[in-house]
């Protein structure tokens, strides 16, 4: 692996740090990797998820200061990782491998890793084990390291593509800081393309963003290139605006972000060489001030940011040797070829003019024409090669969505099929229950039937037969035995009675709740009451009426109950009979009598429900409960 600047240390912590939850690495003594290592050393080593926990940390430990350690031990946590099957930190570790590559500048190597931690996000997803906030804050990372490659590339379009996708997800999470990053990288982007309108709208967003997140570091640096846009459009004033308020922030947090700080300076110079609002004195401090900033580790591209500001300044002085000086460090060595190496030409050959060296200026034109034709052919070749990528990429994300959808369809192809053979077989079942049902009330229809055309027979036969006998009985015995007469009579009122509850006139003619009154009026101290609308076939009517009579006969032979309360309601398809007494009530004798029993077998046919409260001494009351 290649050596790591410190520069491109500091890069990769930061991007660490940005998509990573906060750790405890802040010692420069390294106490957290020390305490680590000799905890693998110890007698008691941690085990499983502990130990790729340790990996992990001993990885992200190491990254900003010992990369062949990082990696040894991110190798070590990979593979722990298959072990323990734990995608989340396969992926974390695949992608600060990239992270590895990106720092040494092997592009190539790291938009592999990045690719194949993507892939593992998917899995991820797909598992169910994961909540949605892990798989953003992998997806997002991962993208955001993406477009940093293309960045760094200066491949802005595949940039721009990868930085969109993880907007939906950082605005999905409410991740603030995120979105402002990520508008203020795409607006830079658009910036350096010529596309003054979207960097304006993206600056703005970053802005905003920044100021929801109370972190006004996110809001200094839109605020700086929002005043580079302004310039180029001429808006003197709100250039002004925004680079006074980003300088200020500079100024103040300088250790923060020195180069931050010299950009602002530098574009504070400008600002004040705009013509109709020319201040050189002004121009010149800035100038200059940016100028001491200047260090080794800066980037040539920001050193030559400051450079040409100073030129141009020293320009506009009419300070032609000076200028001179400052412009010849603004080019790029002859192998790499940028925008602003034409505009460094143009600089040196209007300064050769002044200068009165014809030749050189000449040579600067010429130079400058070259270095707008390489320029231009490698931005055409890199926008055809950018867009080559887009189309593979997109296309693979159009497959990988139509196989998404495709199984999304078969899964809900397997659920209808699913539900449909449930509801097939909850049908299935409820037909059988429905036609046992049915079998049931039909059986329970015919013993009706047939129980009340015996009852018929009999009663018919005791009034015509018996009855008719005992009258010509009393005849004969009506002067002889006065008791005997009375003991007849007794006999005919019990059967007359009996008669008529074996099969009850008034219910065959009136319905129930006449057959129930006319039972009551029958019973001494019993009293009836009907609630609701009731309406009930004639079995339904026969079975309740059988029911209230074995009750009473319940509450008055066994319970010596001298107060008796009939209650009939019906609501809706429920319909509830009460018999209520005063007895002594059920404590010490069964529920499960014979009595009580065909009451229950009665009703099971209509669904019926049998509920017995009784107490000791105060009495009973059942309810008695079926469907229409």
């Amino acid at each position: 692996m290649r050596h790591l600047t410190p520069l491109k240390f500091l890069l990769i912590c930061l991007l660490t740090v940005l998509s990573l939850p906060a750790v405890a690495y802040n010692d420069h003594r390294n106490a957290r990797v020390d305490s680590l290592e000799a905890a693998l050393k110890s007698s008691n080593p941690p085990k499983g998820a502990r130990l790729l926990s340790a990996y992990e940390e001993l990885m992200r430990g190491y990254l900003p200061f010992d990369a062949q350690k990082a990696e040894d031990y991110g190798r070590k946590a990979l593979a722990l990782s298959y072990e323990l099957n734990d995608l989340s930190t396969r992926q974390y570790v695949l992608r600060h491998f990239g992270l590895l590559r990106y720092g040494s500048e092997d592009f190539d190597g790291a938009l592999k890793f990045f690719d194949h931690a993507l892939a593992v996000a998917d899995s991820m997803e797909q598992s169910g084990k994961y909540t949605q906030l892990n798989i953003d804050d992998a997806r997002s990372s991962l993208y955001g390291s993406i477009a940093n490659v293309y960045n760094l590339q200066g491949k802005a379009h595949l940039a721009i593509h990868y930085y969109q996708l993880a907007q939906p997800l950082f605005e999905r999470n409410g991740w603030l800081e995120s979105q402002s990053i990520l508008h203020l990288n795409i607006a830079e982007l658009y910036l350096g393309m010529g596309n003054l309108e979207q960097a304006e709208q993206h600056f703005l967003q970053a802005i905003e963003k920044g100021r929801e997140s109370g972190d006004s570091l996110m809001v200094a640096g839109p605020q700086k290139g929002l005043a580079n846009v302004y310039m180029q459009s001429g808006k003197y004033e709100d250039a002004l605006e925004n680079l006074q308020a980003s300088h200020a922030y500079y100024k103040n947090h300088r250790k923060e972000d020195p180069i931050g700080y010299a950009l602002a300076l530098t574009s504070l110079a400008r600002i004040h060489l705009m013509e109709g609002h020319q201040d050189l004195s002004a121009a010149q401090a800035y100038a200059q001030e940016a100028a001491s900033l200047i260090t080794p580790q800066m980037p040539f591209e920001e050193q030559g940011e400051i450079y040409m500001a100073c030129c141009q300044v020293a320009m506009a002085r009419s300070q032609w040797q000076e200028a001179l000086d400052y412009g010849l460090r603004t080019i790029h060595p002859d192998f790499l070829v940028t925008d602003a190496d034409a505009i460094g030409y143009k600089l040196l050959a209007d300064i050769y003019i002044h200068l009165g060296q014809k030749e050189k200026a000449s040579e600067m034109l010429d130079k400058l024409h070259q270095a707008m034709s390489r320029y231009a052919t490698q931005y055409y070749q890199s926008g055809l090669s950018q867009m080559e990528v887009l189309y593979e990429t997109e296309r693979k994300e159009a497959q990988i969505k139509s196989l998404d959808e495709e199984r999304k369809r078969y899964s809900w192809l397997l659920v209808g099929a699913c539900v449909g053979l449930l509801l097939l077989a909850l049908l299935l079942i409820y037909r059988q229950l429905a036609h046992r049902r049915q079998k049931a009330l039909l059986a329970a229809k015919v013993a009706l039937e047939t129980e009340t055309k015996e009852r018929h027979i009999l009663a018919r036969d005791l009034h015509d037969s018996l009855g008719g006998m005992l009258s010509l009985l009393r005849l004969k015995i009506e002067e002889k035995d006065p008791k005997a007469l009375s003991l007849l009579d007794d006999t005919m009122g019990e059967l007359r009675r009996v008669s008529h509850h074996l099969m009850p006139e008034e219910l065959l003619r009136s319905g129930l709740v006449p057959a129930l009154h006319d039972f009551a009026v029958s019973i001494p101290g019993a009293k009836f009451q009907a609630i609701g609308d009731i309406q009930l076939s004639r079995e339904q009517e026969l079975v309740l009426y059988r029911c209230a009579y074995e009750l009473v006969n319940n509450a008055l032979k066994h319970a010596q109950a001298t107060q008796i309360g009939i209650q009939l309601m019906q609501e809706g398809r429920e319909v509830t009979l009460t018999v209520s007494d005063d007895g002594k009530g059920l404590a010490g004798t069964s529920t499960d009598g014979m009595g009580l029993q065909n009451i229950r077998e009665r009703i099971e046919p209509y669904q019926g429900q049998l509920h017995i409260l009784s107490q000791e001494g105060e009495g009973t009351e059942i309810n008695l409960t079926l469907y229409t």
